[in-house]
């Protein structure tokens, strides 16, 4: 997980971006600030500390392309250059996310702000959705008091907005232009849009993308013909093992080295994709969760078994290959209960 330093807020342009995305014809239109919005300290600390820090708890590292053809990278590039340019850049992102956004996309407050850190000049991105409230107001004093409720239908930015979309954009050393994204709804994974086609940019590390990579590869090949049942019980079993231990890495050559036998390396090693063969990554399982954390053994009779890592390693359930009368999958243990239940998938 990166770590982000405390920011400060130097200056602040918001715009309102309308629903869904550009229409050439009839579509509603961005409005548009046309100098910085200066913030009280409450205001500063709100956004900072309540809608920026604890977001960044589910950033993803970025890096600016020209892939896309996104003119955000060069627009924040020559912010960060020369602040003089915050108010009439900002403009023109606003108005490319308008262009990029979904069909289904909520309005919001389009914020960019030009910020520091401990480690330098910081560009940020923000979209919120508007917020509506009240507030109570009074007149008089002592027993003539008059109270007033106000509708605030335009409050920007309360303790209840949903925050959609974060960027955090710096220079690093070798010259180029990375940061942090957090997509909020999307979750683990992230709106094609967002990424690339309106900040122009490319993940960094794909560790979610190449464990679930490996995961595929070893799925498929474990249940090829060319392996023995004994094997497919032995090679899935290491698995979960792996992807359950608290290493924060994970190699599929030692993986390999470790658990194949030396007839199955070369055509495993084959078989993975070829950025990830040789490379050691992290280990984030968050796109195979749902694949870990037990064994399914589906027979040629129609029977679906579901069963634990434990239940494998300990031996509560074991494949035995050399029966007389052909492979037959062993499960020691009674019967607790029988339930009624739809066909297994």
């Amino acid at each position: 997980m990166p770590t982000v330093e405390p920011l400060t807020l130097h200056q602040t342009m918001l715009h309102e971006i309308p629903r869904g995305r550009w229409q050439e014809k009839g579509g509603s239109e961005p409005l548009f600030s046309a100098a910085p919005t200066p913030l009280n300290l409450a205001t500063d600390r709100f956004i900072r500390e309540e809608m920026l820090q604890p977001a960044f708890a589910f950033a993803r590292e970025i890096v600016a392309t020209d892939e896309y053809g996104s003119p955000v990278p060069e627009l924040v590039r020559a912010a960060l250059a020369d602040p003089t340019l915050l108010a009439t850049n900002s403009k023109e992102i606003a108005e490319w996310m308008h262009r990029k956004q979904t069909n289904g996309s909520s309005a919001g407050v389009f914020m960019a702000s030009l910020a520091s850190s401990s480690k330098g000049n910081r560009f940020v991105i923000l979209k919120a959705e508007h917020q509506e409230g009240v507030r109570l107001n009074h007149e008089g004093e002592g027993d003539d008091v008059v109270f007033q409720v106000e509708h605030l239908t335009e409050l920007i930015m309360g303790q209840n907005s949903r925050v959609y979309k974060i960027g955090l954009f710096w220079i690093d050393d070798a010259d180029q232009l990375v940061g942090l994204m957090v997509d909020k709804q999307n979750g683990v994974s992230f709106a094609d849009y967002f990424l690339q086609q309106f900040l122009g940019c490319d993940l960094k590390h794909r560790a979610e993308v190449q464990t679930e990579d490996f995961v595929k590869a070893l799925t498929k090949f474990i249940n090829s013909p060319l392996i023995s049942e004994e094997k497919r019980g032995r090679y899935a079993t290491a698995a979960v093992a792996v992807l359950e231990s608290p290493a924060p890495q994970l190699n599929p050559t030692s993986f390999i080295s470790e658990f194949l036998d030396a007839e199955d390396r070369d055509v495993f090693s084959e078989s993975l994709p070829s950025q990830i063969r040789s490379s050691t990554f992290a280990k984030d399982t968050r796109l195979v969760s749902s694949q870990i954390g037990g064994l399914k053994l589906k027979t040629s009779s129609g029977v679906t078994i579901t069963a634990s890592s434990e239940a494998m390693q300990n031996g509560t359930v074991t494949v035995d290959s050399d029966s007389p009368e052909g492979p037959r999958i062993i499960v020691r243990g009674s019967t607790d209960s029988y339930r009624l239940s739809r066909p297994p998938a």
